[in-house]
């Protein structure tokens, strides 16, 4: 286990046997305070089935201490934490439909199937990855057994991540064996394998002849409604949508006044003016700064520019200050000046007793592994040489007894303060007892490095931040905005005679956290949302943080097939793309009607002509890009034969065939029928999830609970 690093970071020891392949498992959590709102305790359901919110909380809450320890980090942000229950979401549905499937197809994942997942000789990457030595990053089957073994007696939560493990391995065999199972029913018979290979080796060697819609410009073309709905009727089944929203907003931030300034600086100067005669530093600072006091010897050139010099060229007490950085007063005052090394080394013999979670097998109590501890420290003062061998063999640290206790060299500091201290006040050969948390440590100091002057500077920082007063303020100017507003008109006409800055925020979906300008903005996009929400609405006074916002609802669009008006921009190229085509082909057919036209034609008109040969299963065009139809009708040309005008995605086009050339003649067709169906196993693999989803019924509640 991590003991080293754990000592290192100055923290209570946590033996995590979660690792990275749980990353994609692991969920968060802001729901565990937030009562089910209008009575409603359902986040959603799946085919019929109900997911309850206190099962949804459960199943966050168990896992968001997973990203924590696999993060190494306590405090997620609020970004993090937003998108991790949405990934919880995603998890729940792909689960559930999961688990129907193999249920009704009868897949299961026997006991002995699942242990020899676990310690067989090939366990799953799961628990390679959990149980793998952060220091050699080798994974030790060993470690496993020994873990099993002990599992009733170690730390409940340690348990309880490893029972999610083992879950999660199940959960994983059931996918691979469903997958597989759609991925190998798949057959290719030999006539498709036939047909793709003629697809592919069949050729056209054609002419074709573009006339680009840009020689049209498109200021000279003039559409009409009813071309719009035309063009709507036969295509909008290509644009469907999800549900968003538009929405213009007005921010408010909320700065410090220049009264507040003032009162922040006062009292700066008061705060300095008692810092220069304080007899109790550390209290001083833990009572007055926006941050507590750092105990850390600094070398020199680590301290901020403003101070370094001073400090080490100065007695103890000096002051200085206060002066602004970041928003931030900030004053100090020199505590401490000593030579101190700046790396230590050492080797160490951990005897670890219960409660510690250092070493679950362990029955010692604390008295009984001070004892312990005791005699060895006489067994190495006797002997020295016998170190080396009980830090192997009688080392409670597991990695530390890799290196027969050697800890390397670590900065003055690193370690958790006793262990530190104990190295940093001995002499190199000294042999020592010292007590921490983690339990009982025999230290042999192996070395240090020259003494550096350093010192101990305590900071006093006060941020300048704007009062309630002028909270309230900004508070009252955004309300009195959002009443004043009513509608769309007043908001942008009240915009304007205020002269607020308006920002727009285009096509939120209701899975998003932020808009653009403002990261927390979920309140918002729930507002949007709402079903009783009509365009135009004005939104109430948003509190984000450090500003105020008031948004004006500008479109909504829902799930399915949009409006003619919310496609009316987009699709305003196309639809003049089209009455070029019109007019391009009406000239096309007026200059070039049979083959004997086509060279004398083509020139009048500014064609541009392209030789080359073409597969039938092609889709791009040389020179133009994909133009499938224009392809599909080469092929229906016997050799010889010209095209009448088609209309293209960059051109309207005439094509000749000038001849066609059969695929070559062949009849083993096994790399067709493999390539295939590998094509189809990747897309199993990858497509399966999606298509159970667009089968399912789900219910998404989610937006009236978060």
């Amino acid at each position: 286990m991590a003991l080293i690093g754990d000592i290192r970071k100055r923290s209570g020891l946590l033996v995590i046997i979660i690792g990275v392949a749980l990353a994609a498992f692991v969920l968060g959590d802001l729901l565990s305070n937030r009562s089910p709102r209008r009575g409603i305790n359902t986040i959603g359901k799946i085919n019929g089935e109900q997911i309850l919110a206190t099962d949804f909380n459960q199943r966050v809450d168990e896992n968001i201490e997973a990203r924590k320890l696999n993060t190494g980090n306590e405090n997620l942000t609020p970004d993090e934490q937003f998108q991790i229950r949405q990934s919880t979401w995603e998890q729940v549905i792909n689960e559930a439909l999961l688990l129907e499937e193999v249920d009704q197809l009868g897949l299961t994942v026997s006991t002995q199937e699942l242990d020899d997942q676990i310690r067989g000789k090939n366990p799953h990457t799961y628990i390679q990855q959990s149980f793998r030595d952060p220091e050699t990053g080798a994974f030790d089957p060993a470690n496993v057994i020994s873990f099993l073994q002990n599992l009733d007696n170690v730390d409940p939560q340690m348990k309880q991540r490893y029972l999610t493990i083992e879950k999660a391995i199940k959960e994983d065999r059931l996918n691979t064996k469903y997958r597989n199972l759609i991925a190998r029913g798949f057959y290719v018979p030999a006539a498709f394998a036939k047909r793709d290979y003629d697809a592919r080796n069949t050729k056209a060697r054609a002419r074709y002849y573009g006339a680009s819609y840009t020689s049209i410009a498109d200021s000279v073309v003039t559409v009409t409604d009813a071309d719009f709905e035309k063009f709507y009727k036969e295509n909008k089944h290509k644009y469907q949508q999800e549900a968003s929203r538009d929405i213009e907003y007005v921010a408010f931030e909320i700065l410090p006044s220049q009264e507040d300034r003032d009162k922040v600086t006062e009292q700066a100067r008061k705060l300095y003016d008692e810092l220069t005669t304080t007899e109790n530093v550390v209290s001083f600072v833990n009572a007055t700064s926006d941050e507590r006091y750092d105990s850390t010897w600094m070398k020199k050139g680590s301290l901020p520019y403003q101070l370094d010099s001073l400090m080490f060229n100065s007695p103890v007490g000096t002051t200085f200050g206060p002066y602004i950085e970041n928003n931030v007063y900030n004053m100090a005052r020199l505590v401490d000046v000593q030579s101190r090394p700046d790396s230590l080394k050492a080797s160490h013999i951990l005897v670890t007793y219960k409660g510690t979670n250092v070493n679950p097998a362990t029955t010692l109590t604390k008295e009984q592994a001070k004892a312990k501890a005791d005699s060895i420290l006489n067994v190495v003062k006797a002997s020295a040489a016998k170190f080396d061998e009980l830090a192997e063999t009688m080392n409670d640290d597991q990695t530390a007894a890799k290196t027969k206790g050697d800890l390397n060299w670590f900065a003055d500091g690193a370690m958790v303060p006793a262990f530190n201290n104990a190295v940093l006040n001995g002499k190199t050969g000294d042999i020592t007892v010292v007590e921490t948390q983690f339990g009982y440590h025999v230290i042999k100091i192996t070395g240090k490095t020259a003494p550096v002057k350093k010192v101990r500077v305590a900071m006093v920082k006060l941020a300048i931040e704007p009062s309630s007063k002028t909270m309230q303020d900004v508070y009252t100017q955004a309300s009195q905005f959002a009443i004043e507003s009513k509608d769309a008109e007043g908001f942008n006409k009240l915009l304007e005679e205020k002269g607020y800055t308006k920002r727009l925020a285009e096509r939120i979906s209701k899975d998003q956290n932020s808009i653009p300008g403002i990261q927390q903005a979920r309140e918002v996009v729930r507002w949007s949302f709402d079903s009783k929400r009509e365009i135009g609405d004005i939104s109430p006074v948003f509190d984000l943080d450090d500003r105020y916002l008031v948004a004006n609802l500008k479109e909504i669009r829902e799930k399915g097939v949009p409006t003619l008006e919310q496609l009316r921009e987009f699709i305003e190229p196309l639809v003049k793309r089209d009455k070029k085509a019109e007019t391009l082909i009406a000239e096309i057919n007026k200059e070039i009607k049979t083959l004997a036209d086509l060279d004398k034609g083509y020139r009048a008109l500014g064609m541009k002509a392209d030789t080359n040969e073409i597969a039938f299963a092609a889709s791009n065009l040389p020179g133009y890009g994909k133009e499938d139809e224009v392809i599909g009708v080469l092929f229906t040309l016997d050799a010889g034969q010209m095209s009448k005008p088609v209309k293209g995605n960059q051109a309207v086009f005439i094509v000749v065939n000038d001849e066609l050339v059969a695929a070559p003649p062949k009849d083993d067709f096994t790399t067709e029928k493999r390539m295939l169906q590998n094509a189809f196993r990747t897309r199993a693999q990858r497509e399966a999830t999606e298509a159970l989803k667009r089968k399912a019924e789900i219910e998404d509640n989610r937006l009236m609970f978060f």
